[in-house]
């Protein structure tokens, strides 16, 4: 066995010296395993070029697995399915069209229906509280409207329909101020057109 690795040892020193290579260390098997080249300056090793040695395998495959593992942790997300009806934007209310009961013409955009409004006790108006309320009028506004009422006078800023002129509604301010209430005539909005009377 002695006399094998001697043979093993010059067939080593000669294919170094060969190559042009410096002297080979001889490593005893009992440590082989033990010892790295960082451990070892001396250490040298000859392999065919584009050929990886088992440390270099194992090293690139740590590597690969530490980067795998810190992609992982950065590109971490969940993915959670929902309809439209689970989505924040179910949280816009629905908004609802108002047509001229006489011909037919849009009014009125809102996100309630003017027809169920509570009503005033003096005209039966349906009364939209415009704070609460997001609402777009689509008429021609008028002029200021004075009335006599039992405890004073009320101004009325008429708005019309843009098509026949029909009277649609009043609010307190003028158009441009902002005003608590925005007040429709009873019978004078219908939610479809084909309810209007010029469309039946």
């Amino acid at each position: 066995m002695a006399q094998q690795a001697a043979e093993d040892a010059e067939i080593a020193a000669y294919q170094a010296k060969a190559s042009g290579a410096g002297p080979v260390i001889a490593v005893s098997s009992s440590n082989a395993f033990d010892r790295t080249k960082g451990d070892d300056p001396n250490w040298r090793i000859k392999t065919v070029d584009g050929q990886a040695t088992l440390a270099d395998i194992k090293k690139r495959r740590r590597t690969e697995l530490e980067e795998q593992q810190e992609e992982g942790v950065s590109r971490k997300f969940k993915i959670t399915n929902f309809t439209s009806e689970e989505s924040a934007v179910s949280g816009e209310k629905t908004i609802h069209s108002h047509y001229c009961s006489i011909c037919g013409e849009h009014c009125i955009a809102s996100d309630v229906k003017i027809q169920k409004l509570p009503k005033r006790s003096t005209d039966k108006s349906h009364a939209l509280e415009e704070a609460m309320y997001f609402h777009k009028k689509y008429a021609t506004f008028g002029e200021r409207i004075l009335l006599k009422r039992p405890n004073g006078v009320e101004k009325q800023y008429r708005f019309y329909c843009r098509q026949c002129r029909q009277p649609l509604g009043y609010r307190p301010s003028p158009e441009s101020e902002t005003s608590k209430f925005s007040y429709f005539y009873q019978d004078a909005l219908v939610d479809s057109q084909g309810a209007a009377i010029a469309l039946r």
